[in-house]
């Protein structure tokens, strides 16, 4: 499949349509261009060659824990997912598809709040935007994903392989891969030398038009069951608690679950630092008030608001689930889990 063939351009002359001339494809190596000096860059500048619009995040990411891999293009689609984008100049593009996997595997727990520094990085030293800040970054994140409530990345990266051309074994792996469950796409890009400049042609051979529309309704009809099930959904861990009796006005809260180091470093149970109290009222910003200022707020901005004070640079948690931060004094469990249990005791004795 796909064997290495010579593609041609016509190069016509606008006063004279009839008049043309045929230019045969070359390759990379014969033009002298290079993959991270040249190939790199005409995709990091103007990354819709590879099919699709992409915000760049990093090149030469080599963040990798025991590894001195380093991973091309690293990319956000306009779903809210990693893309990990694996270069080649040759016209086999040589176990190509086993490095991506391998990248793809070491973002795939990538965090927003772990991406915002690189990307920062990236901006100041590739872009020259010195005064680029984590705020900015997150700010350019969120504007760029077509999702209304975009707070984390999904754990399944995508990637595209990106070459000259693609042997037969790697493209029926690539489409072994993709019914497997992985998004992977192949963009062969095609040299053409025209007088003293070089033509790129970029072409998706994988996936190939047909299956592509095929995967975007399939995807939609995805989403729209997410969609239905999202209204199904719980309401709010307050609200859940509240309805059911199990809170009531002036319960006493204290900080719990999981915390980040930066935090228990400095937990004191007993500081009304660390203390909240339920007040009853059933607005979006006055569930619970905050001991330590006697101000009321939501219980997912008060947490906000705590773990970015503590944090050492003051940077600000990407997403915060408040409930999950929380738990009624004397209790061991936190309030998102126990409105989990709730929920789901009250939808069992539903169905029965």
């Amino acid at each position: 499949m796909y064997p290495y063939q010579e593609s041609t351009l016509l190069v016509i002359d606008q006063a004279n349509p009839t008049q043309f001339k045929i230019i045969s494809s070359d390759s990379f190596i014969r033009l002298n261009i290079w993959e991270r000096n040249h190939i790199q860059e005409w995709i990091r500048k103007a990354p819709q060659i590879l099919g699709e619009e992409l915000l760049v995040l990093a090149i030469e990411f080599d963040r990798f824990l025991q590894s001195a891999d380093r991973l091309d293009i690293l990319a956000l689609d306009k779903k809210g997912n990693l893309v990990v984008v694996e270069l080649k100049r040759d016209g086999f593009a040589a176990y190509a598809d086993l490095q991506a996997i391998r990248y793809a595997a070491m973002v795939s727990s990538m965090t927003i709040e772990n991406l915002l520094p690189y990307m920062v990085d990236y901006k100041r030293k590739q872009c020259q935007e010195q005064d680029y800040s984590t705020d900015k970054a997150l700010e350019e994140l969120k504007e760029f994903v077509e999702k209304d409530e975009f707070t984390e990345l999904s754990n399944r990266p995508r990637i595209i392989l990106c070459s000259e051309n693609f042997s037969t074994e790697l493209t029926t792996t690539v489409l072994w891969l993709n019914q497997c469950g992985l998004d992977i796409s192949c963009v062969r890009i095609r040299p053409h030398r025209v007088d003293e400049k070089i033509v790129v042609v970029p072409t998706v051979i994988i996936p190939v038009p047909e299956a592509k529309h095929y995967q975007t309704e399939i995807q939609k009809k995805e989403e729209a069951k997410q969609d239905i099930n999202s209204r199904a959904k719980r309401p709010t861990t307050i609200k859940v608690l509240w309805d059911t009796g199990k809170i009531k006005a002036g319960d006493r809260l204290v900080v719990a679950g999981y915390l980040p180091d930066y935090v228990k470093a400095k937990f004191d149970g007993e500081s009304p630092y660390f203390q909240a109290e339920i007040t009853g009222k059933q607005g979006k910003v006055n569930a619970i008030r905050w001991l330590h200022d006697g101000n009321e707020y939501s219980i997912s901005n008060l947490t906000h608001i705590i773990l970015t004070e503590l944090h050492p640079k003051k940077q600000s948690p990407t997403a915060t689930a408040g409930g999950s931060y929380w738990k009624l004094v004397g209790t061991n469990q936190t309030l998102y889990d126990w409105a989990d249990e709730v929920w789901n005791e009250q939808n069992q004795e539903q169905s029965k």
